[in-house]
Formats: structure tokens, sequence, C-alpha cells
């Protein structure tokens, strides 16, 4: 069930996100960054979710009923909220990327937003997958409890570093170089100040 969730709140995201991106004229992501996404950022956290060993609580609680849809319970509002946030970081860090990129606040297509946008949403679906663990908090239950999900967590991450830094595989998801040097001196401007 946590790995059903996982998935269709990332798959909404994605969905939302490059609808959004279509109906205001720009690309926000390519095909390459999707299927990324869906075979690295989404597959392997919902795998090591599904091996998630059962919470302590789990016999103290009500038995669900055999005729509730796997939206009962609130999971349907929190598919949908968890959906509209990743969208919304998203489509956030393409602006922000194409402003630190222009200078300008504009509705176009930007190379330095698209590699952002790619990054945040594939960042945001790995921190996602630990969210899903339980209504309770990560820090009560044990952040690295499951060694799985932390595993494959930190090698998505590392695949994800791979791709944004090595120019072969930069060139072969179309993605820019992000520095942040060259965002303090280029759009940054500190008063003089004259003695």
């Amino acid at each position: 069930r946590k790995s059903i969730q996982f998935l269709l709140s990332s798959n909404l995201s994605e969905v939302i996100s490059i609808f959004t991106a279509t109906i205001m004229g720009f690309t926000l992501l390519k095909p390459v960054h999707l299927l990324w996404i869906n075979l690295i950022t989404d597959c392997f956290p919902a795998l090591s979710l599904g091996m998630e060993k059962a919470e302590k609580d789990i016999m103290m609680r009500k038995p669900r009923s055999s005729k509730d849809s796997i939206f009962s319970g609130g999971v349907g509002f929190d598919l949908i909220y968890q959906g509209l946030m990743v969208s919304v970081l998203t489509l956030a860090a393409y602006f922000i990327g194409h402003y630190i990129e222009a200078g300008v606040w504009e509705i176009t297509n930007s190379p330095d937003g698209m590699t952002m946008a790619f990054l945040t949403m594939s960042m945001a679906e790995i921190f996602h997958s630990f969210n899903m663990r339980s209504r309770r908090s990560v820090f009560s239950i044990g952040i690295f409890s499951n060694r799985k999900l932390t595993i494959c967590a930190a090698l998505c991450a590392a695949l994800q570093l791979i791709v944004m830094t090595v120019p072969p595989l930069r060139v072969l998801f179309d993605v820019s170089v992000l520095n942040i040097y060259a965002v303090s001196y280029t759009h940054l401007t500190l008063p003089t100040i004259r003695l």
C-alpha cells in the first residue's frame, strides 16, 4: 500500500508539472528526464518500501474493512497533496533556475531551469520515499531502520549526482552545469561603499 501510494503520488506530481508547463508554453522536462525519474528514483525506492517492516503498533489498530478502497483512510487526500507539493517545488526550481541563468523572471524555455527542475523532482521523490514509511515521524520509527531503503536512496542520489557531473552523461541527459559561484557573481550585486 505504501509503495502504491508513493508511485501514484510521484506520477501525479509528474503529470501536474508537465501539464502546467505545457499550458504555460515551456518545456519543463525532456522524455529522457522522465524516463530516468520513473526507472531510477521511482522504481527502486518503491521496491524498498515494499520490504518495510510492519509498524510496532499495527496490531493495536482497528482492522480495515474488506470493502475499503486503497484510497480510504485519507490516502486519496494525501496522494493529491503530496503530488501537488512535489509539483510546486519542481516548478519553483525551474523558475529560480531560469532567473539564475538570465537574471529575469519570465516564462520561457531555460536549460538551467530544466536542469534544476530535473534535479529537484528526482531528489524530492527520493526524500518522499522516506516520508511514505509511516504516518508517524521518521525520527520516531528510526531513520535508518529500513536499511534497504537507505541504501537504495543513497545509490539513487549518487546516480543522480553522476548524471549531473560526468560530461558525457550531461550531454546525453541534456543538463547544464550549475555553478553556485557563477550565480553569486553574475546576478547578485553588492552595493559599493566609498570612504
